[in-house]
């Protein structure tokens, strides 16, 4: 390429580049206020503690996404006078600024998926428990799990028994007004399509069809509705049966749910003569690493 040709593409490109990354680490700003700008007009807490919990990660997320990029973009207008020398310069400045900016990236990712969590929880938990206003002005009484049942009907009770839902019952004890609030509890269940409960739990699963190496089985999963006691069948496949060992591997799609609350992954191997070891792993991607390389004979014995 031309010299000049290529000095002029690089003069443009530099200030593309500028008002692209400007653009970026304005609207990371801008993200970032918008968000908080958000919690502060939210005036009731329960409507605050929703956002926070189903907005908050996802906002921060996008705004250290566009400051990763925008960094990306300002360290490709670094030594330009070294770039001018050769191509191959423009394309090792390249790469070390993708380099650079998806280390930020990801330094940024772990933060939000290790750190973030426990700083929204505690955000949650003052919305949660702030006292709440009566229509009265008055200060209202957040009961406990013993006085709240007489507010709760069967049905919200059946929810709190099997931790599906969490209710908190607030008084006015000077004009007897109640406020009651919907949380998600501990457990997973599935939504009741009779009551509309969720409290629907799963009671036997049942094989119907066996897996073969060579054909997929089925088994049939048995709800049962723990309030209104309305059942349900669904029909799920089964895998086939391995070959060997080495077949083995956790599905790419494998979610765990609620996956930021586990604190670790144990993983079990038995011999056939009976011997146990046990291995744990912060999470389920060094746990498909592990069994992809594991072979019994040169695993650690536990003394």
């Amino acid at each position: 390429m031309d010299k000049e040709i290529y000095r002029a593409f690089l003069d443009d490109l530099t200030r593309i580049l500028y008002v692209a990354a400007g653009f970026l680490l304005i609207l990371s700003l801008v993200i970032r206020i918008i968000n908080a700008v958000k919690v502060a007009s939210i005036k009731d807490y329960k409507g605050k503690y929703d956002y926070l919990r189903t907005r908050e990660n996802k906002m921060v997320w996008y705004s250290l996404l566009a400051f990763s990029i925008a960094v990306f973009l300002i360290l490709n207008t670094f030594e330009k006078e070294t770039v001018l020398i050769s191509e191959w310069w423009f394309v090792i400045r390249m790469f070390i600024a993708l380099c650079i900016a998806t280390l930020i990236g990801y330094v940024g990712y772990l933060i939000l998926k290790f750190y973030n969590p426990g700083r929204i929880q505690k955000k949650l938990d003052k919305w949660r428990y702030m006292p709440r206003i009566s229509s009265a002005g008055n200060e209202m009484k957040l009961l406990s799990e013993a006085e709240e049942d007489v507010y709760l009907d069967e049905g919200m009770q059946a929810e709190e028994n099997i931790f599906s839902v969490d209710y908190d019952v607030w008084v006015d004890e000077k004009t007897k007004e109640i406020k009651i609030e919907k949380y998600h509890g501990y457990l997973e269940v599935l939504k009741c399509g009779t009551c509309t409960f969720q409290t629907l739990k799963l009671r036997e699963e049942e094989i119907i069809k066996p897996a073969t190496e060579t054909e997929d089985g089925e088994l049939l999963k048995h709800y049962e509705c723990t309030y209104c006691h309305s059942k349900r069948t669904t029909k799920h496949k089964i895998g086939k049966l391995l070959k060997s060992e080495k077949d083995f591997k956790l599905p790419i799609d494998y979610i765990l749910k609620g996956e930021r609350k586990v604190k670790s992954i144990m993983v079990e191997i038995i011999s056939s003569k009976g011997e146990r070891s046990e291995f744990y792993f912060q999470n389920k991607e060094d746990a498909a690493r592990f069994l992809a390389e594991f072979e019994y004979d040169k695993s650690p014995v536990e003394e």
